[in-house]
């Protein structure tokens, strides 16, 4: 594979696990170290990250779940699916985390020798013509639906999953309604949400839902989660997503 230069390297869990991105363009945020760290999965499930990027969520995932069984990744960038390879080589997991170049729309079992107990996605935020375009490609296509929309990602989701599978998603909270819609037009049944807020007193930006493939209706929240204590802190919970 070819590797980029100029790729920076950021640790988690007290060095533990090393993430090499490009230092411009796409770059992983805190929304993908929540849902790598709350996504609802168990010992020997199978599990798919949608639109993978640079792989941190498969990383997180096989670093806090060590009874896990396979992790794939599927990424529509090439460069981007070379480094989420190239991570998970170097933290030693290239024989359990397995990156696919391909876009999620194709996506199909056969692809991963079957389908998934548990499904992933930090999917683009913003509709295809909401707010500006970021010039950079790569950050154009995380933010923005340029490639894959909220209901590609959820028909992924439903196609990739075993029955009774679970399905973890993190999106904007000004969305949820298109979310929960998107997610009961697939097939998934939303089971629990939990909005997530920069800080006490200030409302929820974010929301974490799970659901179940082909499961009956009944929602339930859970408490919420906040980003930080103050402007300086994080919070516990979230010190501790980042500890060992």
């Amino acid at each position: 594979m070819n590797q980029p230069a100029d790729l920076t390297s950021d640790t988690f869990f007290n060095g533990s696990i090393s993430v090499k991105q490009p230092p411009d363009g796409y770059r992983f945020s805190i929304d993908a170290v929540i849902l790598g760290n709350l996504a609802a999965v168990q010992a020997d499930d199978r599990v798919l990250d949608l639109g993978c990027g640079c792989g941190v969520i498969p990383l997180i995932l096989g670093y806090r779940n060590p009874g896990i069984g396979e992790v794939f990744g599927v990424e529509i960038q090439a460069e981007l699916a070379g480094i989420a390879r190239l991570n998970a080589s170097e933290n030693h997991m290239e024989n359990q985390i397995h990156i696919l170049h391909k876009d999620m729309k194709a996506v199909v079992p056969e692809d991963t020798g079957g389908t998934m107990d548990a499904v992933v996605c930090n999917p683009p935020h913003f509709a295809r013509h909401s707010g500006r375009i970021n010039p950079d490609s790569q950050r154009a296509m995380a933010r923005h639906e340029i490639a894959v929309a909220l209901a590609d990602v959820t028909a992924a989701a439903a196609r990739m999953l075993a029955p009774a599978g679970l399905f973890t998603v993190i999106y904007p909270c000004e969305r949820l309604v298109d979310l929960v819609s998107a997610m009961r037009a697939a097939g998934i049944e939303p089971k629990r949400l939990r909005m997530i807020h920069p800080r006490p007193g200030i409302e929820a930006k974010r929301v974490l839902a799970v659901g179940i493939k082909g499961k009956y209706p009944g929602l339930k929240i859970d408490p919420p989660l906040f980003i930080r204590n103050d402007a300086d802190h994080y919070s516990p919970e979230l010190q501790t997503m980042f500890g060992p």
